[in-house]
């Protein structure tokens, strides 16, 4: 919510707000992100820091079965739609704060926004 809000207010924009008082290396910084090539990204070593972020996502596997047998009448289906809509619901929000740090910062988001 806080990302979107600046993103939305210009805080961070020209003429904004909080613009002034960061330092260079923080200030939003959008040149750099259209001559980024994808082999770039892939080849990067912070790579290693979106994967073990990514991979956290993975371990409440070994509780699927408790999971299951708590949920009230629990049936596959049930079961199924239940954890589509939680990931799915996490995607949207992890998708969301990974584009509002991007178009407020640039390629001066950090990595862990």
């Amino acid at each position: 919510l806080a990302m979107a809000l600046r993103y939305f207010d210009g805080s961070y924009r020209e003429g904004g707000q909080f613009l002034e008082t960061l330092s260079a290396n923080l200030a939003p910084n959008f040149a750099e992100a259209s001559s980024t090539k994808l082999m770039d990204l892939i080849t990067n070593p912070k790579i290693f820091i979106l994967v073990s972020m990514l991979s956290t996502a993975y371990m409440a596997h070994y509780n699927a079965s408790k999971f299951y047998w708590e949920l009230q009448n629990n049936t596959l289906k049930r079961y199924q739609t239940v954890v589509g809509t939680s990931f799915g619901i996490s995607l949207l929000l992890f998708v969301a704060v990974a584009f509002f740090g991007f178009a407020t910062f640039g390629t001066n988001c950090a990595g862990l926004v």
